[in-house]
């Protein structure tokens, strides 16, 4: 079973992680064709002309919930140094679909060259990545039904860990469908279902000050309750991202937990002194 490495310092083997800024975005399959152009904010990084035009669309929402958490921060931060953690749920199925029918009916030449590049386990985290001229770590994490439980879980071992991978300030993106995509024969969309796409700036305590005060915690604890069933697929998706647009929307202290599948339980929190103090 998946584990965090041992923290020293923490009480009761609590881990912290400090969120700086955060966006969800939401949007339908067919708003997605109008974001791969523009509609970011204006104080957003400006992304190569056409940079998401063969994109997937999760590239497309999860690259427009980053642009959205860096213009929004209290501070937008320098990102050359930032490392990125992309956990999509079933990403790349439309294009998948589609490139299976052509290549049934046309042969070898239909294949489009963009489907691997575009369609792939690393093509979120590879395009933050490059479109915001990151040279931190990144990966394509998950791509399955426990993509928040394990995009989590990288984030968790690559702050507090020590190998090649270790970085103070990563870029946790989730996305995924509300409800799977259904297509026709011929590969076409029938139906017109919301993606959703979360960022979060998660940073080690010595490097948050980048962004301003940070705003919230997560706080993993491996004792955490794990008697409820985890939430997996849209349902874990879907709660993410309502805890971090309600905390966004009216401050109030988020009420959201996630219990991963091999055990353990992960907490949004507000950020305090304390919380600080011990995260250090």
């Amino acid at each position: 079973m998946p584990s965090l490495p041992p923290i020293a310092g923490r009480s009761g083997g609590l881990c912290l992680v400090n969120v700086t800024a955060r966006a969800t975005i939401a949007a339908s399959l067919t708003a997605i064709p109008a974001l791969r152009d523009g509609g970011w904010p204006d104080s957003a990084p400006a992304l190569p002309r056409r940079f998401l035009r063969h994109a997937d669309e999760q590239t497309v929402v999860g690259m427009h919930a980053v642009l959205a958490a860096i213009a929004a921060a209290p501070a937008p931060p320098a990102v050359e140094g930032h490392g990125v953690i992309a956990a999509s749920c079933q990403a790349g199925r439309i294009a998948a679909a589609q490139t299976l029918v052509q290549a049934a009916t046309g042969g070898g030449v239909t294949v489009s060259t963009q489907i691997v590049p575009q369609g792939s386990l690393h093509s979120l985290a590879g395009a933050v990545s490059v479109g915001l001229g990151m040279h931190g770590p990144n990966i394509g994490v998950s791509g399955g039904p426990d993509a928040v439980s394990e995009g989590l879980l990288t984030a968790f071992s690559w702050l507090h860990g020590s190998g090649p991978a270790a970085c103070d300030t990563m870029w946790l993106v989730v996305t995924g469908w509300d409800d799977e995509p259904a297509l026709d024969a011929e590969g076409r969309p029938t139906t017109d279902p919301v993606c959703r796409g979360i960022a979060l700036a998660v940073a080690r305590a010595a490097t948050a000050s980048q962004f301003g005060s940070p705003l919230l915690t997560l706080q993993f604890d491996p004792h955490g309750d794990c008697s409820n069933p985890p939430l997996t697929g849209a349902a874990a998706v879907r709660s993410l991202a309502d805890a971090v647009s309600a905390h966004a929307s009216s401050g109030a202290p988020p009420r959201w937990s996630h219990h991963f599948p091999w055990g353990g339980t992960v907490r949004l929190a507000l950020t305090d002194a304390a919380h600080r103090q011990e995260a250090a």
